[in-house]
């Protein structure tokens, strides 16, 4: 079964990466290597990439920050 660390960015999930096992000194290498923030050792949960993370639960990303940093594109109705 796959583990994971997520890779923060001023509090949002900004990568996450399989790892073998939980190694706290390859992660940080990670960190100081592509400019993260921290990381954090999920093991097999894996929280959506964007989610916010407060230092104990990620919260999923909302449609309009999605939308605000162009991850999907928000349908417009048509006018008539």
């Amino acid at each position: 079964m796959e583990q994971h660390y997520v890779f923060l960015k001023d509090n949002r999930v900004a990568n996450i990466a399989v790892f073998a096992s939980q190694d706290k000194a390859l992660a940080d290498a990670v960190v100081q290597e592509h400019g993260f923030d921290d990381a954090v050792w999920v093991g097999t949960t894996v929280p959506s990439m964007w989610s916010t993370y407060d230092g104990t639960t990620f919260t999923a990303p909302t449609d309009e920050y999605l939308i605000s940093i162009g991850i999907i594109t928000p349908v417009l109705e048509p006018t008539e």
